[in-house]
């Protein structure tokens, strides 16, 4: 095994570059991971652009990633082999917490997530703890398999707000987690889904998944969303994009007793109609990353491959590691740049 390995190191906010770090040795329940392929969340270039608050530099970024096992010790490591092809769940949480007992490992007391407040997977290898690693078939095509992560986002936001067969959903915001979300909603029966988005390249994308689209920015939106709503509304709502505007079109175009689920970190704090809120008796839930049990979730539909062909429509461009400031940059500034992944061996 190799003793040096190149890093993509994050030196302070504004600035990424490649440099040789040693190969992260496992500790005791932890299983070194070689990075195959990574893909490039919006909060890897939050971090980019110092808009993490937790966030101490120079850091190794990055948690949306696939690879091999190259060794795993102690505790769990006699359900891995060397060589076996993996996905890990990036939540690290300390197991004896209250919000740990329950499952709910998301909400940790004492949460960490890899590639913020642990070294990440934009290098060529990257440790995790074995019990956040799940196996995954040989002959799965990573290129798809990079977005597990991202999918179990969206796995586990559609679960918390229980929808239902035959109800229908309004997605503000058509980003990745937006697109993914409406593809996990419609897998969990909603007959119909709308998605809200200002980006032309976005609205085509999400035309193109089979989903109903409204752009925010024409006067007749309201119109058209309750056309789609068929009058009565939506039984569920998902804020994505973080903005006024589209938390104002959640409460409204959400039916009574309907559920807004609230996922998007706002740059500006939104003004919240509680008046509405109350006389449509309408439910607020937050959601924050995934709880294991999601990831879970996603690995199975992901592995089932049932949404191949929807997810390689997502994926917009790929590069190496070597070319990560290019990689980032495109992320960063090519607004019709959907989901970029990272092949990095």
């Amino acid at each position: 095994v190799k003793t040096t390995m190149k890093a993509a190191i994050m030196g302070k906010p504004g600035e990424i570059h490649l440099e040789e770090r040693p190969v992260p040795e496992p500790d005791w329940g932890e299983t070194l991971i070689k990075v195959k392929y990574i893909g490039i969340c919006g909060s890897d270039v939050h971090l980019l652009h110092g808009k993490n608050s937790s966030a101490v530099y120079p850091l190794l970024p990055g948690h949306e990633f696939v690879g091999e096992v190259v060794e795993a010790k102690g505790e769990g490591s006699e359900r891995l082999a060397v060589g076996d092809l993996v996905a890990a769940q990036e939540v690290i949480s300390c197991g004896v917490c209250e919000a740990c007992a329950k499952g709910e490992d998301n909400v940790c007391k004492n949460l960490k997530i890899i590639g913020i407040h642990t070294d990440g997977g934009f290098a060529e290898y990257v440790k995790v703890k074995t019990r956040k690693v799940f196996v995954l078939p040989k002959d799965i095509d990573l290129k798809v398999a990079v977005l597990i992560e991202p999918f179990a986002v969206a796995v586990h936001d559609v679960r918390r707000s229980e929808l239902k067969v035959g109800e229908t959903a309004f997605v503000a915001g058509g980003g990745p987690i937006g697109l993914l979300i409406g593809i996990a909603a419609r897998l969990a029966g909603a007959r119909k889904v709308v998605v809200s988005e200002v980006m032309e390249s976005r609205l085509a994308l999400a035309a193109e998944l089979g989903f109903d689209t409204v752009n925010p920015t024409l006067e007749s939106f309201d119109e058209d969303v309750r056309k789609l709503g068929g009058g009565r509304g939506f039984d569920v709502s998902f804020e994505t994009a973080g903005v006024q505007q589209s938390m104002d079109a959640c409460i409204e175009h959400t039916k009574n007793t309907g559920r807004v689920i609230i996922l998007a970190t706002p740059t500006v704090l939104p003004v919240l109609d509680t008046g509405k809120v109350f006389m449509k008796e309408l439910s607020l839930l937050g959601v924050r990353v995934n709880a294991q049990y999601s990831f879970m979730g996603s690995v199975d539909i992901v592995t089932g491959g049932m949404i191949d062909e929807q997810l390689k429509l997502l994926i917009s461009n790929e590069y190496t590691l070597d070319e990560i400031e290019e990689a980032f940059h495109e992320a960063e500034t090519n607004k019709n740049a959907f989901k970029i992944i990272v092949k990095v061996s």
